[in-house]
């Protein structure tokens, strides 16, 4: 009888999210340099894992900054810190993520780089 009772809680319950199988989700290479991201347009499936490669081809630093596009995705692994990665010379880095709609912006914060041409944006569709 308690379980009868107890029943309707049970299928009312969210079910435990799936575990994603990240050697599936496909890899979008971006590559940073002096003052540059390409491709200057990222475009994702809404709700479908995706691993972002992030290469630093230049010979300074550079971030990969979209801190409405972070804030929003679900972000499973990678260095992410205040919505932004940051990379060093020739440094490579991937970040594990669920993206979700919208159009966000992108752009290196380091002094003058956006200036400078280093900005895009992040389509999820």
């Amino acid at each position: 009888m308690r379980f009868l009772l107890l029943l309707p809680l049970l299928l009312a319950a969210p079910a435990a999210p799936a575990q994603t199988d990240w050697s599936r989700a496909p890899r979008v290479e971006v590559r940073l340099s002096s003052f540059d991201f390409d491709p200057g347009t990222i475009r994702l499936r809404a709700g479908q894992p995706v691993v972002l490669r992030l290469v630093n081809s230049g010979g300074g630093g550079h971030n990969f900054s979209a801190p409405q596009f972070f804030a929003a995705a679900r972000v499973e692994g990678g260095p992410v810190e205040q919505g932004e990665v940051e990379l060093r010379s020739r440094q490579s880095v991937e970040v594990r993520l669920v993206p979700a709609l919208g159009r966000y912006r992108l752009r290196c914060t380091h002094t003058f780089h956006t200036t400078l041409g280093m900005r895009g944006e992040i389509v999820v569709e």
